[in-house]
């Protein structure tokens, strides 16, 4: 008796031990192949810890319409609608995978009849009619860990397409963020193109006095008229512009066309242009397209697991029971009863080649999401490295811009005064205010570019999103 229970008690152990192993390697994050710098090439900020992506977008974001369109499109935009769908369906996948572990029951029921001719075996001649009401039960005994791979799997898709949608959060806030500056930069360009009109309108009103008083030719007038229909043909074309970009704004918000409301003038925009980035290695855990391409690499690794589990035997308990008779009424009576359990023990033999197949099928595709995640770390460092040039460049590309500006200012005038002297030619005229013309409109195509490259660099950075809480922050709205 000590013996039979040794053995038995054996078995459970073996059972056991198999049941808390997994086939396939376990899933180990894997270093990129270049090592993580300890601090930003291109940056002149101290590299600690504390980084510009450690704050709010409402606090990189001052102007308070902006906000609100943000606030707007967090709420309505169809991509994030999207994205949260896509988050759904996957949970509903990993809950129906969960359901993999637990027996499957099912009712059934059965009436029928049965004709009989056979003398031979001793039967009466005739049709039997027969009801059958039970349950059958199936459970496959996870000894291999097929379906704890499984689940790994589709946990790390759930994962996976949960960072997903914080992508999706952080471009949407951030194109918001572009698109109305690009906004305010067409308003800012339309009041520039206007004031060249009025320009042009009173060079031409100076040409056409002195062809009048025999001081100049027909050709100044000409000139003049030409360069006041070009100025006005500009003003309509960045009026289109600023058409198309609320329209593109609107489909951000998630809204159909119509107007979108404006805040601060782009020049009163204030964003920092010292921005600390913070560690490096940081970065890793901030970027949700890194995370995301960890946690799809991950998926990709149980995979192999699944695959290899799926070459040995599947076991699985079976069983049914219920009630069987000839007449309706008797089902529940006794001595109608029946059931049966039984192991079931299925193992792959002429499919053995096609199941290690689809285990070099998991391999390649686990080494290609290796590959991809270590393509997007090496953007994500790309992305920041040039972000940072390309804020501190337009900062000194603005200095320039805001010194030439006012030195053509200075030039028109003295262009003018010249020409009406009659020192000067209408042409020089002419060429100071459009250079002049050229440089504010340059100047103000360079504010917007140097706060778009502090938002995109933002975004970069992974900013916006609190690695305690784990969620992007958002303000109360305003009363």
């Amino acid at each position: 008796m000590f013996r039979t229970f040794s053995r038995r008690l054996g078995l459970s152990l073996v059972a056991l031990v198999l049941a808390a192993c997994a086939a396939g390697p376990n899933f180990k994050p894997s270093p990129i192949n270049t090592a993580v710098p300890e601090r930003w090439r291109d940056s002149t900020i101290s590299t600690q810890d504390s980084s510009y992506a450690n704050l709010a977008w409402w606090e990189v974001l001052g102007d308070t319409t902006l906000q609100q369109l943000v606030r707007i499109a967090l709420r309505e935009n169809r991509d994030l609608r999207i994205a949260l769908a896509n988050v759904n369906e996957a949970r509903a996948r990993l809950g129906i995978q969960r359901l993999e572990f637990l027996p499957q029951i099912n009712v059934t029921g059965t009436a029928g009849s049965v004709n009989v001719n056979d003398t031979l075996l001793g039967l009466r001649t005739g049709s039997y009619g027969f009801f059958e009401l039970g349950a059958t039960l199936s459970w496959e005994l996870d000894l291999f860990g097929r379906l704890r791979r499984l689940n790994e799997s589709a946990k790390a898709s759930l994962l996976a397409t949960e960072f997903g949608r914080r992508g999706v959060i952080m471009t949407v806030v951030g194109d918001v963020a572009r698109a109305y500056l690009e906004l305010r930069d067409l308003d800012q360009q339309t009041i520039i193109a206007e004031s060249m009109v009025d320009t042009r309108r009173q060079s031409l009103d100076l040409a056409r006095s002195r062809f009048e008083g025999g001081l100049t030719s027909e050709l100044d007038v000409r000139q003049g008229e030409s360069e006041l229909a070009k100025a006005e043909g500009r003003v309509a074309n960045i009026r289109l512009q600023a058409s198309e970009k609320e329209q593109e704004l609107n489909v951000l918000l998630g809204r159909m066309p119509g107007a979108v409301p404006r805040g601060a003038a782009l020049i009163n925009q204030n964003f920092r242009t010292a921005i600390p980035p913070g560690l490096p290695s940081a970065l890793l855990q901030r970027r949700p397209d890194v995370r995301e391409a960890e946690q799809l690499m991950r998926s990709a690794n149980a995979m192999i697991g699944a695959a290899i589990a799926a070459r040995f035997p599947t076991i699985s308990l079976t069983g049914a029971g219920g009630s069987r008779t000839d007449q309706i009424e008797n089902l529940f009576k006794a001595g109608t009863g029946f059931w049966h359990l039984a192991t079931n023990v299925l193992l792959p033999i002429i499919n053995s080649g096609r199941s290690g197949k689809q285990v070099q099928v998991e391999r390649a595709r686990t080494e290609a999401s290796v590959a991809r995640y270590d393509a997007v770390v090496l953007n994500a460092f790309r992305e920041v490295e040039n972000g940072l040039v390309e804020v501190q460049q337009l900062q000194i590309e603005v200095g320039a811009s805001v010194r030439q500006v006012a030195a053509a200012r200075r030039a028109v005038v003295l262009a003018a005064d010249r020409y009406q002297g009659g020192v000067d030619s209408y042409t020089t005229l002419l060429d100071a205010q459009r250079v002049l013309g050229d440089a504010e409109l340059g100047e103000s195509s360079l504010q917007r570019q140097q706060r778009v490259a502090v938002v995109q660099l933002y975004r970069a950075l992974g900013g916006g999103w609190d690695p305690v809480t784990d969620s992007l922050s958002v303000p109360h709205p305003p009363r």
